[in-house]
């Protein structure tokens, strides 16, 4: 049986990096709280592995740059899903908030550039 999609926009799966921030607020200097791998992403949001814990609707500032691209997307983006995995780390899927519709496009772009390459 196969479960229905609830997502509004395709994710696919992506080796990209990005920086989170424990604070969406704006600083001189704003220190990393973790690089994470991103285990999928669509333009509404995306799903990384982390090693530390984060708490459920906590607002994150996140930094990454997609393959092939030159443009840095930054956007905040509030953690809807956390699920534990083995060891320390867990798995925390957010959904951007107060993303430009440039970058929104961006990534939609990428996100349609990758489906279309995957045979089938």
């Amino acid at each position: 049986m196969r479960q229905h999609e609830r997502r509004q926009f395709p994710r696919i799966e992506t080796d990209v990096t990005v920086e989170v921030y424990t604070s969406p607020h704006h600083t001189a200097e704003p220190e990393v709280a973790e690089i994470c791998s991103v285990i999928n992403l669509s333009e509404s949001g995306m799903r990384f592995c982390a090693g530390r814990r984060f708490e459920q609707n906590k607002l994150l500032r996140l930094t990454f740059l997609l393959p092939d691209s030159i443009i840095i997307i930054r956007t905040d983006a509030r953690i809807i899903h956390l699920q534990k995995r083995k060891g320390n780390t867990c798995d925390v899927g957010v959904e951007f908030s107060n993303i430009g519709l440039p970058d929104r496009k961006i990534i939609r772009h990428f996100v349609e550039k990758h489906l279309k390459s995957i045979p089938g």
